[in-house]
């Protein structure tokens, strides 16, 4: 089998890294195998090795990359609406709803990875976290609303929805929170 050139085998790494970044949101760490990663991205999973020395290994950059996103899509936001605040709003409304709570592998890493964060003894992933929730809380930073009080009550009010799934309450947490968190001061 020939060998792929280094600049293939960076597009597979980056490749590898996105597809665990997803899977991770959506299924956690435990549940997903390196061979659902590298099917994903459509190789085997002989040539995971080379790139990471395990799954585990792989969580910091997947968390990093997921961060990344999430903080592009902020800056777009704020490029795109009128003001910071309109900003906000459409970023409240949009995470408290049901497509953000149905599809955890394309929303928030905080939300996605916390429980695997929780577990893990790596302090650079933790230190990914906790930057991450900062960074959350001061874009969300308002007059008059404390931005990491919002962030945690977004991320709160996600994991319960999302735990609720399928029954009322799922749907209610996400519409009250939302309503209550752009309600004027």
């Amino acid at each position: 089998m020939p060998r792929v050139s280094k600049a293939q085998a960076a597009q597979n790494r980056e490749l590898t890294v996105q597809a665990a970044a997803k899977l991770f949101r959506e299924r956690g760490v435990d549940h997903v195998s390196v061979q659902d990663i590298m099917a994903a991205v459509g190789l085997t999973h002989g040539g995971f090795y080379r790139q990471f020395a395990s799954k585990e290994a792989l969580l910091p950059e997947a968390a990093r990359y997921a961060y990344e996103r999430q903080a592009a899509r902020l800056s777009k936001l704020d490029a795109t609406t009128e003001n910071h605040a309109t900003a906000q709003r459409q970023f409240i409304q949009s995470y408290l709803s049901a497509a953000h709570r149905d599809h955890p592998g394309k929303g928030c890493p905080i939300a996605g990875l916390i429980q695997d964060i929780a577990r893990t003894d790596s302090t650079d992933t933790k230190n990914l976290l906790t930057t991450g929730v900062a960074n959350l809380g001061t874009w969300l930073d308002r007059p008059g609303r404390d931005g990491l009080v919002t962030a945690c009550t977004l991320i709160g009010a996600l994991l319960v929805s999302r735990a609720a799934a399928g029954s009322p309450l799922s749907d209610e947490v996400l519409e009250r929170v939302a309503a209550a968190l752009v309600a004027p001061d």
